[in-house]
């Protein structure tokens, strides 16, 4: 569904405070205050709130309202293989070539990682941002994007747990990814999404 300007910026902002902020306990996210928030009505809310339940980013408890969704530790491993799961299924159609426009942005992303700090977590979630811009537009199939993009703020909120534990450690792991990404096969999206694909993920 395409989306206006306004409220494309509204959902951006609300995926990455749940990305990037550690709740604790039941954070409920209240209609009318992000309507005040963006300077918008309550209906392009009610359909970003809508979106990001659809990425189980948030989700609607009976006589609370809307809530972030806790991150559960065992809810770790079903959505990773999701994820890999999504990319297997991308594998299976024909993938356009980058252009060379894509292949450098792709190609800067391990500059980026390599300066990277552990305590700076907004940074980390621009460049996981970058990433999925390029290559959700590789995925001629919009439901299948759709569906991979979902995924992959899961997958993304994941790291930004593992980073609020152990900073160094996500955040070395994050570089590691980055190098192995880049080295993908020069302009082949199909080896690109192999390579998204991290082993030790859980």
């Amino acid at each position: 569904m395409t989306r206006a300007p306004k409220a494309e910026t509204a959902l951006d902002a609300i995926r990455k405070t749940i990305c990037v902020s550690s709740f604790d306990g039941e954070h409920v996210l209240h209609e009318t205050d992000l309507a005040n928030e963006f300077g918008m009505s309550r209906t392009p809310i009610r359909q970003i709130l809508q979106r990001l339940a659809y990425e189980r980013l948030v989700l609607t408890r009976s006589g609370v309202g809307t809530v972030v969704t806790p991150l559960v530790e065992e809810h770790r491993s079903r959505d990773l293989c999701s994820y890999r799961g999504l990319i297997e299924a991308i594998l299976l159609h024909d993938l356009p070539a980058l252009s060379v426009s894509q292949h450098s942005d792709v190609l800067a992303l391990e500059s980026f990682a390599n300066a990277l700090q552990p305590d700076d977590p907004e940074l980390q979630y621009e460049l996981l941002t970058r990433l999925h811009a390029i290559v959700v537009q590789l995925v001629d199939d919009p439901v299948l994007a759709d569906a991979f993009s979902a995924s992959f703020w899961r997958a993304l909120r994941w790291h930004m747990r593992d980073l609020a534990s152990d900073p160094q450690r996500a955040t070395d792991a994050l570089r590691a990814r980055m190098a192995r990404l880049v080295a993908y096969e020069d302009r082949q999206a199909s080896d690109l999404f192999a390579r998204l694909v991290d082993p030790g993920a859980d």
